[in-house]
């Protein structure tokens, strides 16, 4: 009788310390959650930030020029000021892209987790080709991609397949290619600022 009580006292205490164990579990992982969602908006801030100034920057010089070409532009004038602005937009986004190439630790990691994500969201599920850069081959992995894929895609990440690809060609970013070659999505840091260039002239087109 006196062991039955004994054993019985040691497995409520048992229970105990998982419970209280897991109940710290739940708080860490809660916290962690946390750190992650603040690290990953404040890249976002300072990324949008370091953008609008090199942008406000542009604005200036186009500005400096546009007020020596309101008192009649002539045609010359207006092929240099369209040269020079072309010079701006060009020193603006390789400086852009170089910093982003060179970035590293979790500003590059972050930023490499939401290229993934953002594309696998659009692509949806299926078997794709992985190319990455080869500096992030330490990050970019098997494991990795289940990781985004669910992320993304919830339930349907189980359909999901991947082939991993590095790319001397590619310096920062990630790149999806279905095996059936019938769609793909270039999320290298590149391509993105290559849209963004075309986005920036239609906007700087308007202010003429």
């Amino acid at each position: 009788m006196k062991q039955a009580v004994m054993n019985g006292q040691e497995e409520r205490l048992q229970q105990e310390i998982i419970a209280d164990a897991k109940k710290k579990a739940e708080r860490i992982l809660a916290r962690a959650q946390a750190d992650r969602e603040r690290a990953l908006k404040k890249m976002h801030k300072d990324l949008e930030a370091k953008r609008q100034e090199r942008l406000d920057e542009v604005e200036r010089e186009i500005a400096a020029y546009e007020r020596h070409l309101r008192n009649g532009l002539s045609m010359e004038r207006r092929r240099r000021w369209l040269a020079k602005r072309e010079e701006s937009i060009q020193k603006l986004f390789a400086e852009t892209l170089r910093l982003a190439e060179e970035s590293s630790g979790k500003t590059r990691e972050e930023s490499l987790r939401v290229l993934a994500e953002e594309a696998l969201a659009q692509l949806g599920p299926g078997a794709y080709r992985v190319v990455f850069a080869p500096g992030d081959s330490g990050l970019v992995n098997e494991a990795w991609l289940r990781e985004r894929s669910k992320n993304a895609l919830g339930k349907e990440a189980e359909a999901c397949r991947f082939e991993l690809s590095a790319d001397q060609a590619l310096k920062a970013g990630i790149r999806f290619e279905a095996e059936d070659q019938s769609r793909n999505f270039d999320n290298s840091l590149s391509s993105r600022l290559k849209l963004l260039q075309n986005e920036l002239r239609n906007m700087l087109a308007e202010k003429v």
